[in-house]
């Protein structure tokens, strides 16, 4: 593990002097089987939220027999003042997703926003260890509220919603242990101690604690 975080970490600093191109870096990641790979199971949560979510709409648009059982599903009836914050969680959450994919493209070292060579602790990740699926998990979750009025809003449903967040939970879990830990090592567990995995509210507080220190700090020293 040692030996991959050195390498990591020479790849991070050829990034920034300029002398390896992006393109370079993430083949050296996986070369050392520390980059991103996408396969299926990345995507089955989120099929499994489709269905759950739309099999209702479908089997009453489509009348068909079979799926009769799933057209008679009691709708959940939300309140106007919970769609409308559910529209404005959707909306508040694409800047954040707009601002992890720039920041990892940017300063990621590996110029998109699934992989890096560059430690990142600064803009969203000050405030949560994972931004990108803080933001996509919280539209997924609104999505359904949102278009309550239109989809009908049911049981399955609910379930969709306790599978994405289980899934979430779990592949924040495993993209640390197996991605983050072994690049970083003993920095990204102190980073861990400091920056939650997924709460916005406690990251947010946090940062504000962090940023207040240091001015306290200085209006000591300058008292004494």
């Amino acid at each position: 593990m040692e030996e991959n975080q050195s390498k990591v970490k020479e790849l991070g600093e050829k990034r920034r002097k300029g002398e390896i191109t992006s393109d370079e870096a993430r083949r050296e990641l996986r070369k050392i089987g520390l980059g991103h790979e996408e396969t299926w199971k990345d995507f089955i949560a989120y099929v499994v939220w489709t269905i759950l979510c739309f099999l209702p709409a479908f089997a009453k648009g489509t009348k068909l027999g079979f799926l009769r059982f799933f057209a008679q599903l009691p709708a959940i009836q939300f309140p106007s003042i919970v769609v409308y914050l559910s529209i404005i969680l959707v909306i508040a959450m694409i800047p954040l997703m707009a601002w992890f994919m720039y920041y990892n493209i940017k300063k990621g070292g590996c110029g998109v926003e699934d992989h890096t060579v560059i430690l990142l602790k600064s803009g969203p990740y000050a405030i949560v260890r994972h931004p990108g699926g803080v933001a996509f998990t919280t539209i997924i979750l609104t999505v359904p509220i949102s278009l309550s009025g239109a989809v009908p809003f049911t049981i399955l449903s609910v379930t969709a919603i306790v599978v994405i967040l289980l899934y979430s939970h779990y592949m924040g879990g495993v993209e640390e242990r197996t991605l983050d830990i072994p690049k970083w090592g003993e920095e990204y567990i102190q980073y861990m101690k400091e920056v939650p995995r997924f709460n916005l509210i406690k990251g947010l507080w946090n940062l504000r604690k962090r940023k207040q220190s240091p001015e306290k700090i200085c209006q000591s020293t300058s008292v004494s």
